[in-house]
C-alpha cells in the first residue's frame, strides 16, 4: 500500500507531539522510545525512519512544547500590547497551568533535566529561549531591557510553578503561585 507524500511528515509530527506531552508529564528520562511510538500508534521499528537519535526527538519535542505554549497564549493577541505580559503572568501562574504539566511550559516541567541533557539539546533550547515570542511584549524601554525582564519573569514563573508542583496541599500551591504572581505584577 502506498502512502500519500505528506504521510511521513504527518507521522513524524504525531510522534513529536506525543513525545512533547509525555516528556512534560514524565520527564526526559520517563518515556522511552517504545512508549512514545506506542502512544503514536506505531512500532519501535519505525523510529529511525523519522529520527537519527533519541536526542533529535528530545530537541524536537521540547521545541514542540514551546510551540504548544505559544498557542496557549495566543488569546493574548486581543489584549493591548502593553498589558500582555501581565495577562501572561496570570495565566502562567494559575492553578490550571500548575496542575497540567503535560500541556504546560517545558521550562517549568523540564528545566533541571534539560540542563543535564546533551549539548545539542541544550543548544536548541537555548536558541528557542533567545528567540521566544514573549520577548516582544515584555515590559521595558529597549530590547535589552525587555530581554532582561523576560528572563527575570520567566525564571520566576517557572520556579514558582516547579515549587508549587512539589506541594501536596492545594492551598499551599495557590499561596506560592499568588505570591509570585502578585510580586511580578507589582514589580515592573
Amino acid at each position: 500500500m502506498r502512502y500519500e507524500p505528506e504521510h511521513k511528515g504527518q507521522t513524524r509530527e504525531r510522534i513529536v507531539r506525543n513525545a512533547a506531552r509525555k516528556l512534560r508529564a514524565e520527564g526526559l528520562n520517563g518515556p522511552g522510545v517504545a512508549s512514545v511510538m506506542k502512544a503514536s500508534g506505531l512500532t519501535v521499528g519505525g523510529f529511525y525512519k523519522h529520527f537519527r537519535s533519541k536526542d533529535e526527538l528530545l530537541a524536537d519535542a521540547i521545541a514542540q512544547a514551546f510551540s504548544d505554549g505559544d498557542m496557549l497564549y495566543s488569546a493574548l493577541e486581543n489584549v493591548p500590547r502593553e498589558k500582555r505580559w501581565k495577562e501572561l503572568v496570570r495565566v502562567y501562574l494559575s492553578p490550571e497551568h500548575c496542575d497540567h504539566a503535560d500541556v504546560g511550559c517545558p521550562m517549568a516541567a523540564l528545566a533541571p533535566e534539560i540542563a543535564r541533557a546533551k549539548p545539542s539539546v541544550r543548544k536548541r533550547v537555548s536558541g528557542l529561549l533567545k528567540e521566544h515570542r514573549w520577548l516582544e511584549f515584555m515590559p521595558g524601554a529597549s530590547a535589552a531591557e525587555r530581554e532582561r525582564n523576560f528572563f527575570i519573569i520567566l525564571s520566576s514563573m517557572a520556579g514558582a510553578v516547579s515549587v508549587a508542583r512539589v506541594l501536596t496541599e492545594p492551598a499551599d500551591k495557590e499561596r506560592v503561585l499568588a505570591s509570585v504572581r502578585n510580586h511580578l505584577l507589582h514589580s515592573f
